[in-house]
């Protein structure tokens, strides 16, 4: 988190939030605040600066939870899958349909700390 924080010029929160988005395939508003322990100011805050500096974009979209999303495609999905971001899904060995448009299958994430710096090396630029 602390490199991630460095190289972009974040706050620890916008960093950890950041680091989230990338890697986790479910990061709704919801599991963020009860994971770092937030309240909704300071998940909004840490948010806020991420939009400031154009790394995520604001938008609904529909079963994501969350109102805050990495700039790209996006993979809806059904029960009992989550949608997310298309790239995350190679990361995350979830599968997709050929157009790229719907999750098949749910992803595997293995441990965290690999998780998070494979996100952090493969991510969108």
């Amino acid at each position: 988190m602390a490199k991630a924080a460095a190289d972009l010029g974040l706050d620890a929160d916008a960093a950890t939030l950041y680091l989230q988005l990338l890697a986790l395939p479910a990061p709704t508003d919801r599991n963020i605040r009860r994971w770092n322990n937030w309240t909704p100011a300071r998940h909004k805050a840490a948010a806020a600066r991420l939009l400031d500096v154009s790394l995520v974009v604001a938008d609904r979209r529909p079963r994501a939870g969350r109102t805050t999303f990495l700039p790209g495609d996006w993979a809806a999905a059904k029960k009992p899958h989550h949608p997310m971001e298309t790239w995350k899904a190679d990361l995350l060995g979830a599968e997709l349909s050929h157009d790229r448009e719907k999750v098949l299958t749910s992803p595997t994430t293995g441990p965290l700390p690999e998780l998070f710096n494979r996100a952090w090396l493969s991510r969108p630029r």
